[in-house]
């Protein structure tokens, strides 16, 4: 649950909020689950000129999550979105009466905060990590009429906190030295178009570069292609297991995200609250890692001399609204871990049942069955593409951790409420 409170007047804008997990009365207890405020921030802003059309300039500081590229059917960012406390500055420029072009600029820092209580037990030195990564973004959007809403992103993550890691050996291949030369870098953008009764696409190309991505840590700091800091794409994409002589975390990835929607009251030219409506998307998601790894890793052959890997999901949904309370939504999706090698995919079908207090409305309350298909290589907790291939329908693998072999479930049903206000 998350709650804002907002006070303002003209000009200002005060916010203090609360995120709250784990709620105690109903399981279990988690003592990082902490009553005390997630976000707090103050935004400043003037009019300049006494035009009819008055640029505007803002400037805000504290702890908050701006983002950029939200890809709301996969609920990740193409660009990112920053969990920081730090500055940014917003100037809007009115062009003309249609045109309008935007600037944002940010600086911040995150830190990883995660707390381990074992290992406080026997070394309290390093039972908390308290390493601070820094952060600075910029981005210039115009947007023209309700039609046309372009974008371009930067934004890069770095460190000089030796706390981020606790080897001061360079022969262990995590000395400060080599933290000091981390970084992670997101160039991209963004384009939306909306057309009356054609519909409305989004896409969103995207360019990450990462150097040494286990030094920036996975929690606070950048959240971007579903992965949290450098330490999460180097551990999801570029084959970071923990031994920096096989992976550093170290290399690229491409990204494209796309999305079309459109509405049967947008084709016909009528008000969106007509019923009964229908409503389509088609969306998917493109990431090709590109790995530099040491020479002479020990990695598992297979893919030591590739020069990527190319991933790719794809989906769409079709949601009825068939009465002001009730609709339903059908969806399919693909998941292709791997393009050039087969096995490594599932897919989906998912239908919902939404029960909300009217159309349009922001709170519901939604049933859904999903009924998955796997590739022959999808098995629970297998580590691709990283780790030795696991043998489908035995129960233990021995040599591998002794993770499981056995396919994960092929029938899942959610029961889900939410509320906004």
């Amino acid at each position: 649950a998350e709650l804002t409170f907002h006070v303002k007047k003209k000009h200002v804008d005060a916010a203090v909020g609360w995120m709250g997990y784990w709620f105690s009365a109903t399981g279990f207890r988690n003592p990082d689950a902490a009553g005390v405020p997630g976000v707090g921030s103050l935004t400043l802003d003037t009019d300049i000129g006494s035009g009819t059309l008055k640029p505007n300039i803002a400037f805000q500081m504290g702890a908050w999550w701006p983002g950029f590229g939200y890809f709301e059917k996969y609920d990740t960012f193409t660009l990112g979105r920053f969990r920081h406390i730090g500055e940014q500055a917003k100037l809007k420029l009115p062009v003309n009466p249609d045109l309008t072009l935007e600037l944002v600029q940010g600086f911040g820092t995150g830190r990883d905060g995660s707390f381990g209580y074992s290992v406080a037990q026997n070394s309290p030195l390093y039972a908390s990590k308290v390493g601070a990564v820094l952060l600075a973004y910029g981005n210039l959007r115009a947007k023209y009429k309700q039609f046309l809403d372009v974008g371009l992103h930067f934004n890069n993550e770095w460190t000089r906190d030796p706390y981020l890691t606790a080897q001061a050996d360079p022969s262990s291949g995590k000395a400060y030295s080599q933290a000091a030369d981390a970084h992670m870098s997101v160039l991209g953008g963004e384009l939306n178009v909306s057309v009356p009764r054609a519909g409305h696409l989004w896409l969103s190309p995207s360019y990450i570069s990462v150097k040494n991505g286990w030094a920036l840590g996975d929690s606070g700091g950048t959240e971007v292609m579903h992965s949290q800091s450098g330490l999460g794409i180097a551990t999801n994409y570029l084959g970071w297991s923990n031994t920096p002589a096989s992976s550093t975390g170290t290399g690229s990835l491409f990204n494209l995200g796309f999305m079309y929607d459109n509405s049967l009251s947008s084709v016909l030219g009528r008000a969106p609250e007509h019923l009964p409506d229908v409503k389509l998307s088609v969306f998917g998601l493109l990431a090709n890692a590109s790995l530099d790894l040491p020479v002479g890793g020990m990695f598992n052959p297979t893919y030591v001399n590739r020069p990527s890997i190319k991933q790719f999901k794809f989906g769409a949904d079709v949601t009825v609204q068939a009465l002001d309370w009730l609709g339903i939504m059908l969806r399919g999706d693909s998941v292709n871990y791997d393009l050039d090698n087969p096995g490594y995919i599932f897919s989906a079908i998912t239908a919902r049942l939404i029960v909300s207090s009217h159309f349009l409305s922001s709170e519901s309350i939604y049933l859904q069955y999903s009924r998955y298909k796997y590739g022959d290589n999808m098995m629970l907790a297998q580590q691709w593409p990283w780790g030795p291939p696991l043998v489908a329908g035995t129960d233990v693998i021995q040599g591998n951790g002794g993770y499981s072999g056995k396919p994960p479930d092929m029938d899942v049903i959610k029961l889900q409420a939410t509320v906004a206000f």
